[in-house]
Parts: structure tokens; C-alpha cells; sequence
């Protein structure tokens, strides 16, 4: 009895050896594990491993960078360049919303210099609503410009076809504010 023993703690790793060697990496050998564990069935979250990582990614990101393809000059050959971007991009963007919280910080002090009219300009030609308000508001007011009506009402209307809250009554505000002469202009436009 004792040798019979003996043989099935010796025959029992074996048989259960066998069955774990057929996985041919850790992830298989997980994989296998866990259909066991489930009665054959493997769960979802085990069935996406196997995606590749290749840019190095983090699963939070939901945009994956383009992968650039180049033309060798002297051969027919396309190489493929594996260049993450997307920190590049991410931080471009920052940049951009901080330059714009910026202005508008020197808008409210009254602090404008041709930098933050530079910017105001180049979120007006974007149809930016909040940046053609922006300039409206200073037109109406003289803030970092001339006073100018007609420039306030044309970008104040401009605003409301943008469904900028309380454009049009803005515009009418202006417009009840101007001369003939500035509504004569007006009237052209």
C-alpha cells in the first residue's frame, strides 16, 4: 500500500504537469488557469491580453497615434515609423488653453497688449462664439480698442446666429446706443 502510494504522489504532479506545460507562455498558463477556475469558460477581461501594446499606450488614453509610413528616397521601400505624438499634442493643447486663459485674465484687468488681441483675432477667424462676444463686449466698451458701435453690433449679431445667450439683446442694446450715421453703416452690411 505504501508503494502504491508512493507511485500516485509521484504519477499525480506528472498528470498535472503535463496539463499546465501545454500553455506556452505565463499568458497561457494564466489563460488556462482561469478556465478552470470557471468551468471552461474564460472571462472578458482575460480574452483582450493579447493585444499588443506597441506604442506604449496607456489603456485611459482613447486616441492612439497615428503610425507615419515614409518612402525610402533611393528604394521603393516603406518603413514605418512607431512615433508616439500624442504627448506632443496633449501639450500643444495646454498650451493653447492656458494662452487663452491668459487673455482673458488681461481682458478682465483691463491689462491688453497686441498679444491678446492677436489671440482674440485668431479665435474670431475659428468662429469661436465666446471669443467673438469677447471682442463685441470690448468694441462696445473701448477696452484695448476704440469704441466702435458698428463693429460691436455686426459681431454681437454675428455672436447670436452662434446661439450665444443674450447676443441679441446685446446687439439691440448697441444699436439703441448708436446714431444715424453708425446705423446708416449698419444698414449696408
Amino acid at each position: 500500500m505504501k508503494k502504491q502510494l508512493i507511485a500516485i504522489l509521484y504519477i499525480l504532479p506528472l498528470l498535472l504537469w503535463s496539463n499546465l506545460t501545454q500553455a506556452s507562455s505565463l499568458d497561457d498558463l494564466y489563460r488556462d488557469i482561469m478556465r478552470s477556475d470557471n468551468q471552461g469558460y474564460l472571462p472578458l477581461f482575460v480574452k483582450n491580453r493579447k493585444t499588443p501594446d506597441i506604442l506604449g499606450i496607456a489603456s485611459s488614453t482613447s486616441e492612439v497615434a497615428p503610425l507615419e509610413i515614409k518612402t525610402a528616397s533611393k528604394t521603393n521601400e516603406k518603413s514605418v515609423n512607431l512615433v508616439n505624438h500624442f504627448p506632443e499634442k496633449e501639450a500643444a493643447k495646454k498650451a493653447k488653453q492656458l494662452k487663452w486663459e491668459q487673455t482673458l485674465k488681461a481682458i478682465k484687468q483691463n491689462h491688453i497688449t497686441p498679444v491678446e488681441l492677436d489671440e482674440i483675432h485668431h479665435r474670431l477667424h475659428l468662429n469661436d462664439p465666446k471669443a467673438i462676444e469677447i471682442l463685441a463686449w470690448m468694441y462696445t466698451k473701448g477696452v484695448g480698442v476704440q469704441i466702435d458701435y458698428v463693429e460691436a453690433y455686426k459681431l454681437y449679431r454675428k455672436a447670436a446666429m452662434l446661439n450665444v445667450p443674450q447676443a441679441k439683446e446685446n446687439a439691440l442694446l448697441v444699436y439703441k446706443a448708436m446714431n444715424d450715421r453708425q446705423r446708416k453703416k449698419i444698414k449696408n452690411y
